[in-house]
């Protein structure tokens, strides 16, 4: 298994965020936003496309609106 190590925390706080434990891919963290993470509440909502259903529906027909 790989591990990585963030150069902005310092005996398990966050430089960069409020001297806080660190938790990668908290809000404020230089990583969150840019991965996915398993836990959902770490990853950035998802933007709106600005579609409505009936167009979304048209270019996926098998899905139910």
């Amino acid at each position: 298994m790989a591990s990585w190590g963030c150069p902005h925390e310092i005996d398990g706080l966050c430089q960069k965020v409020n001297q806080i434990a660190c938790d990668p891919g908290m809000k404020g963290c230089v990583l969150y936003g840019r991965f996915v993470f398993s836990n959902p509440a770490k990853n950035r909502p998802a933007k709106p496309d600005g579609r409505d259903a009936a167009e979304r529906h048209a270019e996926q027909p098998d899905k139910p609106v």
